[in-house]
Order: C-alpha cells, then structure tokens, then sequence
C-alpha cells in the first residue's frame, strides 16, 4: 500500500512538473537550447511513465530489461543536460550578446550614478531582462521588452534599494543595480503584492504559480544587519566595455559601508568570468563556495 501511495505521489507531481514545464518550453523554444528544453521536459514525462505504470498495475520494466535500461538512460540524459545548461549556459550567454552588439557609441559616454525613480524603473527592468536573459527569457518569455516592464513594475517594490546608471544627456538607463539592505522599511515581496503585477503579463494560472512559488524565493531579504547583499547588478549589453559595472559596484561597496555594513555579498555563476574578473579587481573574495555548485559566492569586508 506504502509503495502505490508514494508510486500515485510521484506520478502526480511529474503530471504537474509537465504542466508547468511544456507551456514554457513552448514559450522559449527559440531561445534557449533545445538540449535543455528537451531536458527538462524529460524529467517530469519519465517520472509520469514509470510511476504511472505502477499505478495502473502495468508490469513494463519488471518482465523487461531493455526496457528499464533504456529509462535509465534517458533519465541520466536528461540530468546531463540540465546540469550542463546550469555550469555553462550563463557564461555563454553573455558571450553571445557582447558579440551581436553593434550600435554606434560615443568613445566616453557621461554617465549618472543615481537612485532609481520611477521613471527610470522601465529602463532598470529591461537592463535585467536583457542581462539576465538565460533566466527571464525561460520564465516569462522571449519579449524582453514585455519582461523588462514587468521587471520595472515589481522593482518599485523595492525602489529604495535600487540604483542606475544613466546617460548624462538622454537620461537612458544602461546599468541597474539591486543593493539589498535589509532595511525593514523596505517592503518584501510577497504573493498578494506581486500577483496582480504578474497578472497583467500572463495567463492568471502562471501568475499564480509564480507570483507563489517562484518570484517571492528569487526576490527575498538576503541582505542582514551586518552585511548588504548585490541582488542583482548589469549593464546593458550594448554599453558594456566602459566601466560602468565596475562604477556600480564602487556604488553598493560605499553605500553598503555608509550604512555601517561589515560586508558586502554577492554571487555569481561559475561560467560567468566577465563577472567574476570584476569582482576579483574590486576587493571580492571567493568564500570558498562547495567546488561542484555553479555559483560563487563572493565577500568584500570592510
């Protein structure tokens, strides 16, 4: 009975996992690579096959090992695959955007180091959509555009913590950064707040899965009372070059320091070497995150 229980458990959460899954992997077919789509629609389609087969009492692997040995193998694919996408995807990722950059630049642009208003809130949210694009073109889509606006309306939940880097004569935002304090006046991100924010982007079922589950996890306090924490922090990939993500952080390091902080966090992925070099040169060090983990985590004291 233990074992139908636990068989019926798995089957039913891999038929969510491939309602949550196939509807975004549709969505960003084109824009990820179809290995990890491919992927990641495996894991919860195995899971139904197996567990549904016990389920119903259907005796396809017991009687036939060719059979189990080919799940198997699939199985470990399909884990190939993500894990591969994780460790190198970011990395790459960038790679790719600084290479089809091609709009024409003054040599030295003047640039504003500012806290964020709210009219530049649209300009910080499609900065992220299009620095961070390997995760928000998988969770919300391929319209960046769209993602941006999104990313700018639930930014002003945390609009205090925000900061540009702005064009001195447009005012364009080319670089954004999320320097968490833990200040507890501060709002935190919770589902009823976000919701009705997500909803004006997606159908209200996907709203409500992330607005639940997902985006509350991505933009919880992480800073502390003694050390501030970068969330998230980039430049645009068509202004990338100038220093200004290294203007950025100089930013957090002083104000994370004026805010009588001991430290400054931060982490990043493994692949992501642009990033990592920056942070090197800037004071960071490598806490000693476990070897195997795709992210480092990184530490300034002061």
């Amino acid at each position: 009975m233990l074992g139908f229980v636990v068989a019926l458990l798995m089957c039913l959460g891999g038929l969510a996992g491939l309602v949550v899954v196939i509807p975004g992997a549709i969505r960003a077919w084109r824009v990820v690579p179809a290995y990890y789509n491919l992927s990641r629609a495996a894991l919860p389609l195995l899971t139904v096959l197996y567990f549904g087969s016990v389920v119903l009492r259907l005796d396809l692997f017991n009687q036939r090992p060719w059979l189990s040995y080919g799940l198997l193998a699939l199985l470990s694919l399909a884990v190939l695959g993500i894990v591969v996408y994780i460790y190198r995807e970011p990395g790459a990722s960038q790679k790719r955007e600084l290479a089809h950059t091609g709009v024409s630049r003054p040599e030295m642009p003047e640039i504003e180091i500012r806290q964020a208003t709210d009219a530049d809130l649209p300009g910080a949210g499609l900065v992220f959509a299009r620095v961070f694009h390997q995760s928000f073109d998988l969770d919300f889509g391929p319209d960046r555009a769209r993602n941006g606006r999104l990313l700018g309306e639930l930014l002003k939940i945390k609009q205090p913590e925000v900061w540009v880097a702005a064009l001195g004569e447009s005012g364009q935002v080319v670089g954004a950064l999320w320097l968490d304090l833990a200040d507890p006046q501060t709002p935190t991100v919770t589902a009823p707040v976000i919701r009705p924010i997500l909803q004006k982007y997606m159908h209200r079922f996907y709203a409500a899965y992330f607005a639940h589950l997902v985006m509350p996890n991505i933009m919880e306090v992480r800073g502390t009372p003694t050390s501030g924490y970068i969330q998230w922090v980039g430049v645009d990939p068509d202004w990338q070059g100038y220093g200004i993500g290294r203007r950025l952080v100089e930013q957090a390091l002083k104000v994370t320091q004026a805010a009588g902080k001991h430290e400054l966090v931060l982490h990043t992925e493994r692949s992501n070497r642009r990033a990592r070099r920056l942070y090197e040169t800037s004071g960071f060090w490598n806490e000693g995150t476990f070897p195997l983990s795709p992210r480092i985590r990184y530490v300034k004291l002061f």
